[in-house]
């Protein structure tokens, strides 16, 4: 009886440990999606001062879409740990992929941004050497 009794209360602290760290997670995410936030505006400040060109345009857009994406993982991160159900808890971890999903886009206008400048300031193309 006493090993059942053991049991069940390591199973409850098991359970309330990964709570705790899903919840840290979450608040991470929140304070990551502030930051990135925070970052997105002071761009945007400092594109628009500068007056860039349309490569540096790119880069901004690919900024604000990774934003976004960290706003909507955030949310969906948070509402995995608040489901209520199963379909709750699967439409939380379709929010939370598809913000990965915007993230990963924006990376990558990010990066055709970020070459262009680099073409257009002389330095060459540099996936000449990765991309056949």
């Amino acid at each position: 009886m006493d090993g059942v009794r053991s049991e069940k209360g390591e199973e409850k602290e098991k359970k309330e440990l990964i709570q705790s760290l899903e919840k840290g997670i979450a608040v991470c995410q929140w304070i990551q999606a502030g930051a990135v936030f925070t970052e997105a505006i002071l761009l945007t400040r400092l594109y628009f001062l500068n007056g860039e060109s349309s490569a540096e345009q790119k880069i901004l857009a690919g900024i604000w879409t990774q934003t976004i994406g960290q706003l909507i993982e955030a949310h969906g991160v948070t509402k995995q740990i608040n489901n209520l159900n199963e379909i709750s808890l699967l439409q939380a971890q379709k929010l939370t992929v598809t913000g990965d999903i915007l993230q990963s886009l924006g990376s990558g206008l990010q990066a055709i941004g970020g070459e262009e400048v680099l073409i257009s300031d002389g330095i060459g193309n540099m996936f000449e050497s990765i991309i056949p």
